[in-house]
């Protein structure tokens, strides 16, 4: 078994992970001069099995950055670890459908790889505080074990 230290460790590290990729993500988007937003409008408006309103696609290309830095600097919080997650798990299924639609089937194998990182996040058990880690006693062995 492994140790409920090494959990709540390797829990940090996901989110440490979660955390570099959405501030990343936002911090490049806001920088492109409009080239995300432009690139991606325009591959939206192609001959698509799934046509979506072009005003729906366009507000949400511009929320994309908004999105990840927020739900980037939300992980940071532990009190809302969970609501967050989740909503991590919403922003990247909907990244996932987008690739769908414009049928970029390498980019929906890649979204898989974000989606289990969230979902690592959300069954590990996590450290009280960003500052310090959670002593446990050890839990006693088989042969400790108390009558």
């Amino acid at each position: 078994m492994i140790p409920v230290q090494k959990l709540k460790d390797a829990e940090r590290i996901v989110r440490i992970t979660m955390i570099l990729i959405l501030l990343t993500a936002g911090t490049s988007k806001f920088f492109s001069d409009g080239a995300f937003y432009n690139y991606y409008s325009e591959l939206f408006q192609g001959e698509l099995r799934i046509n979506l309103a072009e005003s729906l696609v366009n507000l949400f290309l511009s929320l994309i950055p908004f999105i990840e830095i927020s739900l980037g600097l939300a992980l940071l919080s532990n009190e809302y670890k969970g609501y967050t997650v989740y909503a991590w798990l919403g922003f990247m299924l909907s990244l996932m459908f987008g690739h769908y639609i414009l049928q970029e089937w390498s980019e929906v194998n890649q979204m898989l790889d974000y989606i289990f990182l969230g979902l690592l996040c959300l069954v590990l058990p996590t450290h009280s505080s960003w500052l310090a880690r959670d002593r446990q006693p050890d839990p006693p062995g088989p042969d400790l074990v108390a009558t």
